[in-house]
């Protein structure tokens, strides 16, 4: 016997649920795959309401046509990925599959398959992003897809979308704790989800150990975070705010480069109290670490190199967090032979007027702290503007910027200023990382977005070490001191940020929103390997590997199941009819005095029997099965209410 056509409802809801699973992806997808995805998913509907024909051996050509679009999306997608089945291909050619079953389904055993494909169709998701918008919507999904197979085992006169919709919320709530036991207890992967979700380059901080003028400037428009820092004990001052990247000590005289000095162990004395903090560090794609100024003390996965920079042990494709311990106040020496004559190189042709400019300073102080002095005061003393968008350099760019143009970004002072402490004789080099960030009270730590992208120099002094030299506060101290809106000239734009920004309303909101988002990468995507050990440790399981892993989510699982067993299986006793207990009610008390009912005896056979033995109770016994009838039956009020009454009134006794 042969299924029935699916209506077109049931069509309907199935490819709403599989566009709703490929709306995500769609903005990855070539436009001809998503436009024949949405074509075919429009043509099956049509089909299913009577309004095309579809693509089946009974339209011959419209079949071959099918088959003409199956082997050309293969052999698109084969074309463009070049023969390797990826990430991007994997889920493209899931597309393309889905479409093509869209159209050929006929029978229950069909809207199963496609719809159990939905159910994977969420999992592609996270291949891509793994944020909590993500979560929440994939979440949605899956409610949306169970409730596609409930509608579909649900009989139409009862199909009361409503209903189906809060049974399968139902379904999904009861599920959770089967999935927090999986989450918690399933043994953690070495890394992301098949290969590299996408985000783990959308948050790229945008520096590495390369530098030409004019590249951080073009962070300063981005609003993209970089990293988030929560302090365990007390905050530096928000001047102090100087977060430590690539050190740049290598130039051409154009591009300022990471060069490879001889590691050489550097002392760090504390000035200051130290900062015990947490970095979750969005992914970049580079090896390098963000960190409080000089760090004391790092804890994997932050490695901490002998001439104190802080590197990560692979370019790091996914978020991370790493906990650091830092000073902002100390003395940091002493500088090697081989690493001084590095850190005084300039290119011989390179920035002549530059290097006359240092040596009319030198001649006058050589010493390295007074010889900075004077160039600060040259940067503030020459009408030097601290700009996003400076003018184009010709020629020398150095010269060009400190003689010419005096318009920068801080690359742009922190070059020129490097520059002129090594043509005075001075050690320099160029610190590029981040400054300031913002505070978010709710979730107690701070945002550094791309934004606060900034470089600034080092200087060695024989007594002092290495002495941080910011120029730019030179010009715009309201760059360290409050951040680089207030540093820059005011615009119709900024107004705009502002008059927006600082409401407290929309302040409050995004604070709010960016606390949740900070929790979920900290407590679900930052659930590693060595947080599943420490949550196991809690329980008495040490250096738990993964046959004992396995051993724990078996039995948790199991556990988890008996409860649900518990509390979802078990059955309420009915409460019953109240016509029904009434009557019951009657015929116990007549079975008292030796005139049980009999299982297969009707109502008013039984009533009879009783009026016949019994001609005493025959009036009571019929009127209360007359009284039963209509109130089960007619479902009267006042029938049950008169009903209850003479039951409550009727005591038999013996003859």
């Amino acid at each position: 016997m042969s299924s029935p056509p699916l209506s077109t409802r049931e069509v309907i809801w199935v490819a709403g649920a599989l566009l709703a699973g490929l709306v995500p992806h769609m903005q990855r997808f070539p436009a001809f795959l998503s436009l024949a995805f949405v074509g075919a998913a429009l043509w099956r509907v049509l089909g299913a309401a009577g309004r095309l024909p579809l693509p089946d051996r009974s339209h011959p050509v419209l079949w071959a046509g099918k088959q003409f679009v199956a082997v050309l999306a293969f052999v698109t997608i084969y074309v463009a990925y070049r023969g390797q089945l990826g990430r991007e291909a994997g889920v493209e050619l899931l597309a393309a599959l889905l479409g093509l079953k869209l159209l050929e389904m006929r029978n229950p055993r069909d809207y199963y398959v496609v719809t159990f494909l939905c159910y994977f169709l969420v999992v592609t998701n996270f291949f891509y992003s793994q944020t909590l918008a993500t979560a929440v919507y994939m979440l949605g999904l899956v409610v949306f897809v169970t409730t596609v197979l409930i509608q579909f085992n649900t009989p139409p006169p009862r199909r009361d979308s409503a209903r189906m919709l809060r049974l399968s919320a139902t379904m999904t709530m009861q599920a959770m704790p089967l999935m927090i036991v999986a989450f918690l207890l399933f043994p953690r992967l070495p890394g992301p989800l098949w290969g590299l979700p996408q985000d783990a380059y959308d948050g790229v901080t945008g520096l590495s150990d390369e530098l030409r003028l004019g590249e951080v400037a073009r962070l300063g428009v981005s609003d993209e975070i970089a990293f988030r820092v929560e302090f365990h004990n007390d905050q530096p001052d928000d001047r102090d705010l100087y977060w430590r990247g690539p050190v740049l000590d290598k130039t051409d005289g154009v591009t300022w480069r990471a060069a490879r000095l001889p590691s050489e162990a550097q002392q760090v004395e504390r000035l200051g109290p130290s900062y015990r903090y947490t970095v979750m560090l969005e992914p970049h794609n580079e090896r390098f670490l963000l960190g409080l100024d000089t760090v004391l003390v790092a804890k994997p996965p932050a490695i901490k190199t002998v001439d104190n920079h802080l590197i990560a042990a692979k370019p790091v494709r996914r978020r991370i967090a790493y906990e650091l311990t830092s000073v902002v106040d100390y003395r940091l020496r002493p500088l090697g032979t081989s690493a001084r004559e590095a850190l005084l190189a300039l290119p011989v042709r390179s920035h002549p007027r530059a290097k006359a400019l240092a040596a009319e300073w030198v001649a006058d102080d050589p010493r390295p702290l007074a010889v900075a002095e004077r160039a600060l005061t040259y940067y503030r003393e020459h009408d030097f503007y601290y700009s996003l968008t400076p003018p184009a350099l010709r020629g020398d760019n150095v010269d060009a910027f400190l003689f010419e143009t005096r318009e920068g970004f801080c690359e742009h002072f922190a070059a020129s200023f490097v520059v002129l402490m090594r043509a005075a004789g001075i050690p320099a080099r160029i610190v590029t990382g981040y400054q300031g960030g913002e505070y978010n009270a709710l979730g107690d730590y701070f945002v550094v977005r791309q934004r606060d992208a900034h470089a600034w120099a080092e200087i060695y002094d024989e007594d002092r070490g290495w002495t941080r030299v910011d120029p730019t506060g030179a010009v715009a101290p309201e760059r360290v001191s409050s951040g680089l809106d207030d540093a820059l000239p005011r615009s119709a734009m900024r107004r705009a940020r502002e008059g927006a920004m600082h409401s407290a309303l929309l302040a409050r909101l995004r604070d709010s929103v960016d606390a949740v988002t900070y929790g979920w990468n900290q407590w679900v995507l930052g659930y590693s390997t060595a947080a599943q050990k420490r949550l196991l440790g809690e329980f008495g399981v040490e250096d738990a590997d993964y046959g004992t892993l396995v051993i724990a989510l078996t039995v948790a699982l199991a556990a988890a199941m008996l409860v649900l067993a518990v509390l979802v299986l078990r059955v309420a006793r009915p409460r019953g009819d109240p016509a029904q207990a009434a009557w019951l009610e009657f015929g116990a008390r007549l079975a008292r005095i030796g005139l049980a009912r009999l299982p297969s005896e009707a109502p008013r056979a039984y009533a009879l029997r009783v009026a016949k033995r019994r001609a005493d109770l025959a009036a009571e016994a019929l009127a209360i099965t007359r009284l039963y009838t209509q109130a089960r039956y007619g479902r009267g009020r006042a029938d049950l209410q008169a009903l209850q009454r003479r039951v409550r009134a009727f005591h038999p006794r013996r003859a």
